[in-house]
């Protein structure tokens, strides 16, 4: 990710940081095993969509240290977003945690500089 697009996402974001007194083996269980999703996060299991709720899937996971979900709420009809959860040991044990909840990284429209002196760039149809 690019160091502009990684800033511009941050801007949006919901950022939650705690210490956790489960080791990140644990906590990446709870993050990863659909059942364990299910009943930590009150979401259906991945595959058991249901039709009005929030549903989810994995689209990166770094064993023991990382996992980003592609969140989508249907009831909000709103777009797609990001869970990104970050997990650190820490020294006595426990786990750093770190959630967070971004806007649409892949669809977002690069906008014209107001003081632009080109024409706008179009598309001949077939």
């Amino acid at each position: 990710m690019t160091d502009s697009l990684e800033a511009d996402e941050k801007s949006d974001a919901i950022v939650v940081e705690c210490e956790l007194e489960a080791e990140p083996e644990k906590v990446w269980r709870a993050l990863t095993v659909p059942e364990l999703v299910s009943a930590w996060l009150d979401v259906p299991a991945a595959g058991d969509a249901a039709a009005n709720g929030p549903t989810y899937r994995i689209v990166e996971a770094l064993p023991f240290s990382r996992v980003r979900y592609a969140w989508n709420d249907a009831a909000a009809n709103a777009p797609e977003t990001f869970v990104t959860f970050d997990l650190e040991a820490q020294p006595g044990g426990g786990t750093w945690f770190r959630l967070t909840h971004s806007g649409e990284i892949g669809r977002r429209t690069a906008v014209a500089a107001a003081n632009s002196n080109s024409p706008p760039v179009m598309a001949r149809a077939a």
